[in-house]
């Protein structure tokens, strides 16, 4: 009778420290499960910080460089224009005669040349009037602007580089800056917007300044809506 005792109060034992662990278990998932709103402002906290170190370098790089695109008038300097000439081989220009747009054969002849000055800019257009080609390169840097006499293979050059003012306007605005840094705008604008609303929501987590914020926000609304409908022509 005293070892059915025995057995029972151990059955009995085991069953409380199996409840008592599953209890835990489930206690911890659900505190893990649960997202509290200090949780929220903790992990907004973490991205400010992260995001921080690139997207204040971005922000600085393109807050500037649009100071600079709305006021052209600041260090507006005369551009400088290099004139080369060359004459491109027979063969190339005999080929040339043969195909419908040859401009991009011209212009790999162009740049095999031995020109002082390097060629700006990536192509743009071209087009064949009464015997000549004329090609547009547009880059950052600046721009090439060539006419190919195709009856004698003769070709002028007319090379522009851009001055630092305009290649970084041009940097910011994207123009001409191929595939790579309309990559980097996208990703800088990106980061700045989420930087921008983690570094808003710890703003209004702020309970003694929240009305503050709010007061702030609508003011700011209010005077870009009204400068809109009343400063913009």
């Amino acid at each position: 009778m005293t070892r059915k005792r025995s057995e029972h109060s151990i059955h009995a034992e085991e069953s409380r420290l199996k409840k008592a662990s599953t209890q835990t278990i489930l206690h911890r998932l659900s505190g893990r499960l649960s997202y509290r709103k200090s949780d929220f402002y903790r992990h907004a906290r973490h991205v400010h910080a992260w995001l921080s170190a690139f997207a204040f370098l971005s922000l600085i790089f393109f807050s500037a460089t649009g100071l600079l695109l709305n006021h052209p008038d600041w260090f507006a300097s005369e551009s400088k224009e290099f004139t080369l000439t060359t004459t491109l081989p027979t063969a190339v220009i005999i080929q040339a005669k043969t195909l419908e747009n040859p401009a991009a054969l011209l212009l790999d002849s162009i740049r095999k040349q031995p020109l002082t000055q390097p060629l700006l800019g990536a192509f743009k257009s071209s087009d064949v009037v009464d015997g000549e080609l004329d090609m547009r390169l547009e880059g950052v840097k600046g721009h090439s602007d060539i006419a190919v006499m195709l009856d004698t293979g003769y070709t002028e050059i007319k090379i522009t580089p851009a001055s630092t003012i305009d290649t970084l306007n041009n940097l910011h605005r994207g123009k001409n800056a191929g595939v790579l840094w309309q990559w980097v705008i996208d990703i800088s604008a990106v980061l700045i917007l989420i930087l921008s609303l983690a570094g808003y929501i710890l703003f209004f987590s702020l309970r003694k300044r929240k009305a503050m914020s709010l007061w702030l926000t609508a003011a700011c609304l209010v005077t870009m809506f009204s400068v809109f409908i009343w400063g913009v022509p």
